[in-house]
């Protein structure tokens, strides 16, 4: 009887201590994680920061801009795409090669037809199949690249919003799932008779394989819903 009490007593002080654990990690995590939102919003920054932040950060959207615009300048397709790779050198692992065979002569539909695709983001291969039927000619080429540009900033503006809104699930997650661990392991430290319940009983084998279980399925399936199944 005393153990069924004294394990009864257990469970509730566990719970207790990890519940209140959790509200104060999640009292401090949700207004650091604030503050750290609003200062790298509000911060002021130098026009020369911007500009070289600006200059590393060059999205695939950029460089498409970059040559809708060549286009409306009265560039052809395939010199427009030259000229602009050469201004986008954290782009060159892709544009490279397509700009290599256009310079030997070949029409940019021909180079993007034989150039195989290394570590293609979906990013880069909308990009190069808007290119690719942009380069049949037609009316309206610039606004279609114009159009994949908006598209891919529209992707990256979702992909931000989630992993922001994901943020504090994450945190939760990671507090949740240790707190148990480090408060078992205390009282499995200081208290012989929890040992000798959770290593020399059939049913303390097995809340322990369960709570192990649960503990790491948990964090994979919170994992999976934070990430969108990706």
């Amino acid at each position: 009887m005393s153990t069924v009490i004294n394990f009864v007593a257990l469970v509730i002080g566990t719970a207790t201590v990890g519940c209140t654990g959790w509200v104060v990690a999640d009292i401090v995590l949700s207004k650091r994680w604030s503050r750290t939102w609003v200062h790298t919003r509000l911060a002021p920054t130098s026009p020369l920061v911007t500009t070289h932040n600006a200059d590393q950060d060059s999205t695939i959207a950029d460089f498409l801009d970059a040559i809708a615009r060549d286009v409306h300048s009265g560039f052809s397709l395939t010199l427009a795409f030259v000229n602009t790779a050469d201004r986008f050198p954290n782009l060159v692992w892709w544009t490279e090669p397509i700009a290599v065979q256009c310079m030997r002569g070949h029409s940019l539909a021909r180079a993007i037809a034989d150039t195989t695709p290394t570590n293609w983001t979906p990013d880069v291969l909308l990009a190069t199949r808007t290119l690719a039927v942009a380069s049949n000619g037609g009316f309206g080429i610039a606004t279609a690249l114009e159009k994949s540009a908006s598209i891919l900033r529209e992707r990256d503006h979702i992909a931000r919003e989630r992993i922001a809104q994901t943020a504090q699930i994450r945190i939760s997650t990671s507090v949740l799932s240790w707190i148990p661990v480090v408060i078992c392991a205390w009282v499995l430290t200081n208290q012989p008779i929890s040992r000798q319940f959770m290593f020399a009983s059939p049913f303390g084998a097995m809340c322990l394989v369960f709570g192990v279980v649960f503990n790491v399925g948990g964090r994979v399936w919170i994992s999976r819903i934070a990430r969108g199944n990706t």
